[in-house]
């Protein structure tokens, strides 16, 4: 008796350990039941049913679908599961996800690729703006011609994986006057006072500070499209016409990196009745798992006021979105505006130059203390080069470096200190 009753536990207990599956004729076993849409067919074949369409004109992806209509809780993570493939020796895509059944039609989506042979896909998704009862999983699939056979459909609920974060700081910045630099979050400055990450409730609100070997740094978790965006303000505007550069460190590392931006915007508030004019960077994520430098003029942001009119600047806002809705976590620091004047105290200690500046084929950089590293970015913080001196002199090679400006990070044992360089 004892082992059967110590059977029948390890068999309830694996039984329970199996995520339910929030479907229903996910197998197509039962037949035409459950299911919803111009694409629901089911067929048969060997004893084993299969929804079965043929898009014969190709048009809107929505025009061809299938669809389960169930209720989705806002902000939870979901595995949906299936098998499908397309007719022989063919391949095509298709939309599928989960989302609303009613408008503005939200939706977490992914684009899958079909070939002839039958294909287990398995799809992580966030449902962000798609929490109501009246939601389903959905196939879209009326954008290409061609078979689409679906089997084996499973929507279960799964567990958000830890986003994948940095493990060193970033990069410190040079020595600044105050009056020189006004800083949003930096350890290395004075942060304006009352400014406020998550500003009246709009925007993320998923904000943390977070200790990265000892430095503060901003965690901050967007949701495509519910809430893709940041918003930070200091209470006032402020006339920062002084400034003239731009600096974010940012780290992210996404699997959901398809067409990602990550635009800064800064707003003018004159008279301080509402926004009256804005200007925007835009920023194309190319680099993951690492720190990007993004230091670039003021007048490089064209999306907006072409004058980037900072008389009254009381908000700034960081948009993070893709080709694909999801959750996307970015890590940020030492975010300000700046002249590009260091203080004195910085040249007097460091005594970088560089020569010849403009240059077409090397710079020769010297410094009062030998050079640890040296880190060589783009406008768009993309590093380019990365180069060890140990020497007080070092030559850069440009001839390789497209005509632009860069931005080279010295690390001497005095700190780090930054030196525009300009290619012709």
């Amino acid at each position: 008796m004892k082992k059967i009753t110590l059977l029948l536990f390890i068999f309830c207990s694996a039984f329970a350990m199996q995520a339910q599956n929030l479907l229903n004729n996910g197998d197509f076993e039962e037949g035409m039941v459950e299911w919803t849409g111009n694409a629901f067919n089911v067929q048969e074949d060997g004893g084993n049913s299969f929804n079965f369409a043929n898009v014969e004109t190709a048009g809107n992806a929505f025009d061809v679908n299938l669809s389960q209509i169930l209720s989705i809780t806002e902000g939870e993570t979901y595995v949906l599961t299936f098998d499908a493939s397309t007719g022989a020796g063919e391949t095509r895509t298709i939309i599928a996800g989960i989302g609303l059944n009613e408008a503005p039609f939200t939706a977490a989506v992914e684009t899958v690729t079909l070939t002839e042979t039958l294909t287990t896909f398995e799809l992580t998704l966030t449902a962000g703006g798609i929490g109501i009862p009246n939601s389903r999983v959905l196939f879209d699939m009326g954008a290409e011609t061609g078979v689409v056979v679906i089997d084996n459909v499973s929507l279960v609920v799964g567990e958000a994986e830890e986003p994948a974060a940095p493990t060193v700081a970033a990069p410190t910045p040079p020595e600044r006057d105050a009056e020189n630099v006004f800083s949003l979050f930096s350890d290395a400055y004075t942060t304006q006072e009352n400014t406020v990450f998550g500003a009246f409730g709009v925007g993320t609100q998923d904000i943390e500070t977070i200790q990265v070997e000892g430095n503060d740094t901003q965690k901050i978790t967007m949701n495509q499209p519910s809430s893709e965006f940041l918003l930070v303000d200091w209470g006032a505007p402020l006339d920062l016409s002084s400034l003239t550069f731009f600096h974010m460190d940012y780290w992210i590392d996404t699997d959901n990196s398809a067409g990602l931006i990550a635009n800064p915007k800064w707003s003018n508030h004159v008279g301080d009745a509402g926004e009256t004019s804005s200007f925007q960077l835009t920023n194309p994520v190319t680099t993951f798992g690492e720190w990007v430098s993004l230091d670039v003029p003021l007048s490089d942001f064209t999306d907006g006021d072409a004058t980037q009119q900072r008389d009254a600047l009381r908000q700034f806002v960081l948009t993070l979105a893709g080709a694909n809705t999801g959750n996307r976590t970015i890590y940020i620091d030492n975010l300000y505006l700046h002249n590009e004047t260091l203080s004195t105290d910085e040249f007097t200690e460091t005594g970088l130059s560089a020569f010849p500046n403009p240059t077409t084929n090397e710079w020769v950089l010297t410094t009062n203390a030998p050079t640890k590293e040296i880190v060589v970015y783009d406008v768009l913080g993309k590093k380019v080069m990365s180069l060890e001196s140990g020497n007080t002199t070092t030559r850069i090679d440009a001839s390789r470096l497209t005509t632009g400006i860069y931005i080279a990070n010295v690390v001497t044992e005095q700190g780090i200190q930054s030196i525009k360089l300009i290619k012709q």
